[in-house]
């Protein structure tokens, strides 16, 4: 494009477009140079810029400015002023050019607001740029270029990014929406106006918050809005408004967009939030986007807001709860102690009395569970009382060291009983520790208990000394079981327990620690643990000396901590298991790790049962494997294995049908329904009475022998019906009062029944012809017969079965018949196979007939197996079919051609038995008569398929024709479908002639022929598939085998067809087999030939005259045969030069038993044998070739033709 707007852009075009001529600055040939440069920088420049020049300031722009700014004034702009183009924005930026055109200093203007109208409104629009100066060419100042960027959409997103920023940071308070109306009112720009409301239930909504609406204005309620489609989630916006508020603006919006606030997860939203759209954007993506995010904040602080409020109430509610339990706690632990004191009392009064020892054993069980129970009730009046703040230590001057000495030695019996090594190290301390005696002891009491609870082996040792820092330090170390680190910092939490620990016993509250915690932290000190599983444990308490204080009275161990030592002596004070008692009733193994409740339950049960005791489920475990019980009674509850896991691992063991009861503290249907779901037979809760234990052993144990005795039935019955039905034998009974017939499930099986069976079954499901002798059976039974028949039974499925039924007669006391049983016997299979075997012995015999009359067939057709052929040695094996195949239609044949030639024939019909053996040989006649003819190899094999095809539609055979020409030492060759022969040459390797067409039969077809040069000890192979291809070996693995067993032939061929075909075969042939083997014999000294082209002229007669009985005499052949051949070769040589077509070939070859004499033209017609008469001499030459020879013929030649004739010598 030629002048200055040169570019290939759009804006160039249309620039080229304009009248200039129309315009002040007249047509662009006339444009100074100043002007048409600055237009081609504008228009070359790819970022946005437009520019104006001359008096009226005339509007050019580029490409980019035209995208980003101008809009739909585009092309309209292009050469008009630019003071019409920016018309509603002239006032701002038309005093700006005016100075700079008057001044020639350049403006500059960061992102400046402008209402420009390009869109087909008025758009607020943000542009950052810069007016410079333009001269023409003589320097004056004559326009304006600007440089600008778009800035719209930047400005736009920072001020919606602010509004959603300050938002979501704004955590003063006043709740969601008073965070909201604060940040909502200061941008009216972008929001006019906002009205949020939230939803009622009763499917209204109320006015949460507003922004930029007055009181009583219409919008305020919510009539105004779709509610439905807001409760379904549905944004809307809606237009079409003329007195809405308008905000920032000058004008007021047209529309108003509806977001719902969404609740995270779905359901109905909160509410809605409602926006004035600023009139001066349009609604696009970015505005529905952010206005989603507004809302989506919203919902969000609301839906954080409630959850904070719930959370408070909760925590309200629970702190209620806390008080209520504590103060239940405090009150129950005062109600409790009356009774305990109640129980001690009387027991330590009883136990101060003579007492016999058995006596005197109950009664310090409830001496020492009443212990029991008062320490754990002091524990929780304890807790109760710290959690209300009541509980202060009653601090005074403590010997530490000595208290602690003391505390540790109550101990040691324990430890000695358990195997374990105590180790105490309390040196006397500097000075006395200001502490509460009792809280020291419970601290130090809880800490050696758990140590013996956990410890199995080793060492426990207790360490007190001075800290440092003005505290004293306790530390107590174990060789126990350890803790796992992600148990260690809940250790001290109330009520934790740490889950799959070993233990002596699975008793405890998970207090104890907690305890620990509390009571340290009350004398201002701190505890801490050190643990490594497998090693053990080191648990630390320091306490401050604290100040001085009065020495206490030293008093002895209140009666709770004395508790301390009595639980831990029963830890470790009785052996386990316990022997049995000497009852001889049913043995009841009790699982539980508290020794008082297994004594317990031991005098409840061994009266009437011998008891076996474990301590935990491992125990149980080991006892059940080695000795199974009669029932076993568990604790749920339990160290190493609870009942749970012991309940588990006997159902999936020898001993999952011993009886389980389960006993548990957890009472309630849940709990009973959860031992039972987890396979318990039954599930006691405690506490329970010595009668109500006893009935539920004894119940189960009496279950549990019904249950075996009715397994032992079915076993039975199911042994009883598993040999009826292998044996195909039902068993009946007819009762001859009633006539009511029963049976075995074998015998409703046998007769496709359900239930009830008919009085007249045995006669209506017979067969009609058997129904006579069955009845006469049955009446001589009743007689007192024997009942022995056979008979054919239809069955309501419409088939046929035959039983035989036995059965004998039952009478009563005075001789009267009143019960016939017997059996019924299903012999279906039987006949079935005996007349199998017959029918197969007879499909047999006409099998091996057919056989022996295909073998005799094809044998009847096959040349020898040994042949022998003057030139050729040949040797074959041939195997119609062996046992338990038919026949097949393989064959060969070799066939002695005129001249010494042979033919080399193999074939295979597709079929099996008598009709591919019927096949087979006419194929092979057929094959005979076009051989006679002495037609090439392909001519013979297309004639064939036509008798192929003749013979039937889907027959299909395939066949290879060779012919061996010794003169020539060649093979020609076609192939129909035939597996390729193997040609071996003498020095290579096995090669496959894999030139092939189809297979004879599928159409008329066109076949190939291949000539080959086949020297002296060439070897050809001719097979068919029964000797390459078996059930585990593909065709292509066979040829390979074969190939490398041809390979490796030498010597003569006599038997190497039978040594190939079991070297292929060792397990004998699937199929026929037929192998045919061809070596080339003889040196080329053992014969003797000459060859000699004669000319197509008279003289040619004499000249091969001459040479034949030249040749002959030298040869020493007799002068009879001599003068034979002399006429004979005059008389192929005239008619050579005669009829035929130069040039002209003589052959003559002697060997030992007679010479060949050959003419080979080009002429393609054979000569026809005639009869000469008196009236026409034609034939009377070949009639005396043939009165001369023993045998003469002609055969087409790929140059035209041959005459040949044999005389022997």
């Amino acid at each position: 494009m030629a002048g200055p707007f040169f570019a290939d852009t759009e804006v160039s075009r249309d620039l080229a477009a304009v009248d200039w001529a129309a315009t002040p600055l007249g047509p662009p040939d006339d444009w100074p140079q100043s002007l048409r440069s600055v237009v081609r920088i504008l228009l070359g420049s790819r970022f946005s810029m437009w520019m104006a020049w001359g008096p009226e300031l005339t509007f050019f722009c580029n490409d980019a400015y035209r995208r980003d700014t101008l809009g739909k004034k585009y092309p309209w702009a292009l050469g008009r002023p630019a003071s019409e183009v920016w018309a509603e924005i002239w006032p701002e930026i038309g005093p700006r050019i005016r100075t700079v055109i008057d001044t020639g200093v350049a403006t500059w203007d960061e992102a400046l607001r402008l209402f420009v109208n390009r869109s087909g409104f008025t758009e607020e629009s943000y542009h950052t740029f810069s007016y410079s100066p333009l001269t023409d060419d003589d320097g004056t100042i004559t326009g304006m270029l600007c440089v600008v960027s778009e800035e719209t959409e930047r400005v736009i997103a920072e001020r919606r990014m602010a509004t959603l920023r300050d938002l979501g940071s704004d955590a003063g308070e006043g709740g969601v929406f008073a965070v909201a109306e604060r940040h909502l009112a200061a941008r009216d720009d972008d929001l006019p106006f906002t009205l949020a409301y939230l939803f009622d239930d009763d499917g209204g909504a109320r006015l949460a918050c507003s922004t930029g609406v007055p009181d009583g204005h219409p919008l305020r309620t919510s009539a105004a809005w779709p509610l439905a489609e807001l409760e379904r989630g549905v944004p809307l916006t809606l237009g079409g408004f003329t007195w809405l508020p308008a905000g920032a603006w000058p004008e007021p919006p047209t529309e108003v967009r509806l977001v719902p606030l969404a609740r995270e997860g779905g359901g109905q939203p909160y509410g809605f939030l409602v926006v004035g759209l600023n009139r001066y954007r349009p609604f696009d993506q970015g505005y529905s986007g952010f206005l989603d995010l507004l809302a989506g904040q919203v919902a969000a602080r609301i839906a954080a807001e409630r959850a904070y409020d719930a959370e408070r109430q909760r925590a309200e509610q629970l702190a209620e709860l806390d008080q209520a339990k504590t103060a239940f706690f405090t009150n129950v632990s005062h109600e409790f102690r009356t009774p305990l004191t109640l129980l001690l009392g009387p027991a330590e009064d009883v136990l101060a009395t003579p007492l016999t020892p058995d006596q005197r054993d109950r009664i310090e069980v409830v001496h020492r569970n009443a212990e029991r129970l008062l320490k754990l009730v002091n524990t929780l009046l304890d807790f109760s009382q710290l959690e209300s703040g009541r509980l202060e230590p009653r601090l005074e001057a403590l010997d530490l060291a000595g208290l602690t000495a003391e505390l540790a030695a109550m101990f040691r019996p324990a430890a000695d009983r358990a195997g374990l090594s105590l180790v105490v190290d309390c040196p006397p301390l500097p000075r006395p520790v200001a502490a509460d005696r009792e809280m020291w002891s419970k601290i130090t009491l809880n800490l050696l208990s758990n140590a013996l609870k956990f410890t199995f082996s080793g060492t426990i040792a207790v360490r007190l000394a001075d800290g440092g820092d003005g505290f004293a330090q306790l530390r107590v170390t174990d060789t126990g079981v350890g803790i796992d680190p992600a148990d260690q910092g809940a250790l001290f939490d109330r009520f934790h327990r740490v889950t799959g620990a070993r233990s002596r016993t699975h008793e405890g509250s998970g207090i104890g620690l907690a305890l620990v915690a509390e009571l340290t932290a009350l004398h201002g000190g701190t505890v801490g643990v050190r643990s490594a599983v497998g090693e053990g444990s080191t648990f630390t308490v320091r306490i401050p000396f604290g100040p001085a204080s009065p020495p206490g009275d030293g008093s002895a161990l209140s009666r709770d901590l004395r508790g301390y030592v009595a639980e831990v002596d029963r830890w470790v004070g009785t052996p386990l298991p316990v022997p049995m008692s000497g009852a001889t009733g049913p043995r009841v193994l009790v699982v539980d790790d508290n020794a008082d409740m297994r004594d317990y339950i031991r005098r409840i049960l061994e009266i009437d049962y011998r008891i076996v005791e474990a301590g935990d489920g491992l125990q149980a475990l080991a006892l059940v494997r080695a000795d199974p019980p009669d029932l076993v009674l568990t604790d749920v509850m339990m160290p190493n294995l609870d009942g749970f896991g012991l309940l588990a691992a006997l159902r999936e063991s020898g001993a999952a049908h011993v009886p389980v009861i389960m006993l548990s503290a957890r009472a309630g249907d849940e709990a009973t329904v959860e031992g039972l779901e987890a396979g318990a037979d039954d599930y006691l809760v405690k506490p329970f009475s010595p009668r109500e234990l006893r009935a539920r052993v004894r119940s189960n144990l009496e279950f549990d022998r019904l249950r075996r005795t009715r397994d032992e039935l079915q076993r039975s019955r199911e042994l009883l019906d598993q040999a009826q039905r292998l044996a195909s034998v039902g068993s009946w009974e007819l009762d001859l009062r009633t006539g009511a017939v029963h049976g075995s499930d074998e015998f409703l099986r046998q007769f496709g029944s359900t239930g009830t069976l008919e009085p007249d079954f045995f006669v209506t499901h017979l067969h009609p012809d058997d129904r006579a002798h069955v009845e006469a059976a049955l009446t001589a039974a009743v007689a007192g017969e024997p009942l022995d028949y056979e008979a054919r039974v239809r069955l309501d499925d419409g088939s046929v079965r035959v039983f035989r039924t036995l059965g004998e007669l039952e009478r009563d006391a005075t001789g009267t018949p009143v019960m016939l049983r017997g059996s019924n016997q299903d012999i279906t299979e039987q006949r079935r196979a005996q007349q199998a075997i017959a029918a197969g012995a007879a499909a047999q015999e006409a099998a091996a007939r057919e056989h022996r009359i295909a073998d005799e067939l094809q044998r009847s057709l096959m040349p020898p197996v040994r042949l022998d052929p003057e030139h050729l040695e040949v040797a074959a094996y041939y195997r119609p079919g062996v046992a338990g195949t038919q026949v097949g239609g393989d064959w060969y044949d070799v066939i002695e051609l005129g001249a010494d030639r042979t033919a080399l024939v193999m074939g295979d019909v597709m079929g099996r038995g008598v009709p591919a053996a019927a096949v087979m040989g006419q194929l092979r006649a057929a094959v005979r008569a076009y051989a006679r003819l002495d037609l090439p190899p392909a001519d013979v094999l297309e004639y064939l398929d036509g008798v192929v095809r003749d013979l039937r539609e889907d027959q299909i055979v395939t066949c290879v024709y060779a012919v061996y020409d010794p003169g020539e030492r060649s093979l020609t060759y076609a192939n129909a479908g035939h597996l390729p022969p193997l040609l071996l040459l003498p020095g290579a390797a096995p090669r496959p002639l894999t030139s092939s067409g189809p297979p004879l039969g599928t159409g008329p077809i066109t076949l190939a022929e291949e000539r080959i040069e086949l020297p002296v000890g060439s070897l050809l192979t001719l097979y068919t598939d029964g000797l390459v291809e078996h059930r585990d070996r593909d065709l292509d693995s066979g040829i390979f085998a074969l190939a490398a067993l041809v390979g490796d032939i030498a010597g003569p061929l006599g038997d190497v067809p039978d040594r190939l075909v079991s070297r292929l075969l060792p397990d004998g042939p699937d199929d026929d087999i037929t192998l045919l083997l061809t070596r080339v014999v003889g040196e080329p000294g053992d014969e003797q030939s000459v060859i000699r082209h004669i000319p197509a002229e008279e003289r040619a007669v004499r000249d091969a005259r001459r040479l034949v009985g030249t040749t002959l005499r030298r040869w020493s052949a007799p002068p009879r045969v001599v003068d034979d051949m002399t006429l004979v070769v005059s008389e192929l040589a005239a008619n050579a030069v005669l009829h035929g077509r130069p040039p002209i070939q003589l052959r003559l070859r002697r060997t030992a038993t007679h010479v060949v004499l050959e003419l080979h033209d080009t002429a393609p017609y054979l000569p026809r044998k005639q009869r000469p008469t008196p009236d026409d001499e034609h034939g009377r030459g070949l009639q005396l070739v043939a009165s001369l020879c023993d045998r003469w013929g002609t055969r087409p030649t790929a140059d035209g033709k041959a005459v040949w004739c044999m005389r022997s010598i």
